[in-house]
């Protein structure tokens, strides 16, 4: 298939947040998905759900009913037993299909750093996936350079940095990015000047689109639009990037 044309949301969510008081359903994501010419969403639950078990089943059937359209993020509170932590991020992976696991900083109040953020990576390199890692609000874990220990010990294990830094941190982000050549940025709710600045700083195919929820997507496709990129730096951003780093089968 000729991925030039195809624009991937590698960042949205469904269900209910307990946390974030957010509850976007299937029908949201469609709709924004046709309304902003959406052709492929990464979708995973959002931090404060109920169940993240339940939601992951609801991916997954939301998945075959949009082959090719609709992938899984597994999210799971790590504040658990390994074994039951595992079990279900392999579920996921092996099972339901998902491409990657969040590493929700605030969400789930974790130290990307300390003994739940290993077992994140640990998991991530033994089943071979890349780890989203929510960065800005919520330091100090949501710092980036906070990952910095992880990325030293797992050197294979590909990261994106969901929001990369939310504008505040997003100099620290690109910092980050310079030094380990395996960390890739999603710059939802960023700035057209943060944006532009990660793109010179790193390449086009460092940087991949995202929304966070539905009702962002609009904001951030005119964000990428309004940068007058290049064909070839458009198309990396708005999809290719994305199809890359989470070896989406289109």
């Amino acid at each position: 298939m000729n991925t030039d044309r195809i624009i991937v949301d590698a960042h949205t969510h469904i269900g209910p947040c307990r946390v974030f008081d957010l509850n976007d359903s299937e029908q949201d994501i469609l709709t924004s998905m046709d309304s902003n010419q959406i052709d492929v969403s990464l979708v995973q639950p959002y931090p404060g759900a109920p169940s993240s078990s339940d939601v992951h089943d609801s991916i997954a059937r939301m998945s075959q009913k949009n082959p090719r359209r609709i992938f899984g993020i597994a999210s799971i509170n790590p504040h658990q037993d390994h074994d039951i932590y595992f079990s279900e991020l392999s579920r996921c992976v092996k099972n339901l299909g998902f491409v990657a696991v969040k590493l929700h900083t605030i969400g789930h109040a974790i130290n990307p750093a300390g003994a739940d953020g290993t077992m994140i990576f640990e998991s991530a390199q033994q089943l071979e996936i890349p780890i989203m890692i929510h960065t800005g609000p919520g330091i100090p874990f949501a710092a980036p350079s906070s990952i910095a220990p992880q990325l030293e010990k797992f050197p294979n294990v590909p990261v994106v940095l969901a929001h990369a830094g939310h504008g505040i941190f997003s100099g620290e982000a690109i910092a980050l990015a310079n030094i380990y050549s395996q960390v890739f940025l999603e710059p939802s709710w960023c700035t057209f000047y943060n944006v532009g600045a990660m793109i010179d700083a790193l390449g086009a195919h460092r940087v991949m689109f995202g929304s966070d929820l539905p009702a962002n997507v609009p904001v951030m496709k005119e964000t990428i639009r309004a940068l007058d990129l290049n064909q070839n730096e458009e198309s990396m951003v708005m999809g290719r990037s994305a199809i890359n780093f989470f070896k989406l089968d289109l």
